[in-house]
């Protein structure tokens, strides 16, 4: 009897650990995170199953997200509206934003990342034209996934010392031509903003940006100070802070370089307020440009696609989430839903017209 009494007590512990294991409902972020650099997320839980958000982050995964510049930014303001918005969609994962002051070691650091669908890097289409001048060594083509769009872009708006001569794109394209060579332009050369500039330039006349002195001058706290205070004639900065220097006299606005959505009318409506007319983009000026320049939620090259495609899925929902809506109204920037086909497509449209601008500049080094 005590021997049968024995075998009935050991069987149901068992029953008890096995089930116990099946039906884990302890808290997991406690424990060590599983080494998953060599085994990304299965396509789902059967032959038929799909894929899906909860697969590749489950709650409690922390997702990181590297900003090759500077905190405060436009780069940084971009990826911290996504990850709240992501957050709200994904409650109980853990977005981590990590800045760089050196943008080439967070492009590196992005790139050498695990491809488990945890690591990513957001940047806009300047780092294309970046690696094909040659002042970095990352191919957004070749050493990343595009996984989704983080916003369609916004304008840029073009700044002047506070006495310029001129004061609109206009009177810009006399002067340069009276006064060849004495126009120091601030840009980051071998850059996104060199080639929006020199576009607009040579938008007004054919050759008259060979006529101008490129100088470096990356960030765009750089860009406000030494404008505002004359070191240089022109540069470059976003609607916010165009409109906030320009409130107090510090500078001149000569007009937006913008894309092909964008002219002042639904700007005003993005900033909830009307914009001043000398912030009319250089086609509503008479300049036959803009420029169509995507911010991109890049990832590991080698990350699966399947996982890709979930995480763009994911992406496109925070368009509808209000905090991300309004972050980038404040920078008055549009957003849209593109799926990871559509993604692909808005890549290598992006790539074939920066291959032709660094051409033509000839600083092509590739």
């Amino acid at each position: 009897m005590k021997k049968r009494l024995l075998a009935l007590l050991l069987a149901g512990a068992m029953c008890f650990s096995l089930a116990a294991c099946g039906n884990d409902t302890g808290d997991t972020t406690s424990k060590a995170p599983e080494d998953t650099s060599s085994n990304p997320p299965e396509s789902g839980n059967g032959d038929d199953a799909e894929l899906t958000i909860n697969d590749v982050w489950p709650s409690g995964t922390t997702v990181y997200i590297d900003v090759p510049a500077k905190a405060g930014g436009g780069t940084d303001l971009y990826t911290r509206y996504l990850t709240q918005a992501l957050g709200e969609v994904c409650p109980g994962v853990n977005f981590v934003v990590t800045n760089y002051d050196t943008t080439e070691v967070g492009r590196e650091n992005a790139k050498n990342a695990d491809p488990d669908g945890t690591h990513f890097l957001v940047h806009h289409g300047g780092a294309q034209i970046e690696y094909m001048a040659g002042t970095s060594n990352v191919s957004p083509k070749d050493d990343y996934k595009t996984v989704a769009l983080v916003n369609v872009g916004g304008p840029q708006v073009i700044i002047a010392k506070p006495d310029a001569p001129f004061k609109n794109l206009s009177e810009l394209g006399e002067y340069i031509e009276a006064h060849p060579g004495e126009l120091v332009v601030g840009c980051t050369l071998g850059g996104a903003s060199q080639v929006m500039l020199r576009g607009v330039i040579e938008g007004i006349k054919p050759g008259l940006s060979d006529q101008v002195n490129w100088v470096q001058c990356g960030s765009e706290a750089d860009k406000l100070t030494q404008t505002a205070s004359g070191s240089i004639d022109m540069a470059n900065c976003s609607v916010p802070n165009g409109i906030a220097y320009e409130a107090d006299g510090k500078l001149t606005i000569l007009g937006t370089m913008a894309p092909s959505i964008a002219n002042l009318e639904n700007m005003s409506e993005l900033m909830g307020e009307p914009l001043p007319e000398s912030f009319k983009t250089a086609a509503e000026q008479g300049i036959s440009y803009n420029y169509d320049s995507n911010y991109y939620l890049w990832a590991p090259k080698d990350l699966p696609d399947d996982i890709a495609k979930v995480i763009n899925e994911t992406v496109n929902k925070c368009v509808d989430v209000q905090s991300f809506i309004d972050g980038n109204k404040q920078m008055v920037t549009y957003i849209d839903k593109r799926d990871y086909e559509e993604t692909q497509a808005a890549f290598d449209k992006e790539w074939v017209t920066n291959e032709e601008a660094v051409k033509g500049m000839g600083i092509y080094a590739r």
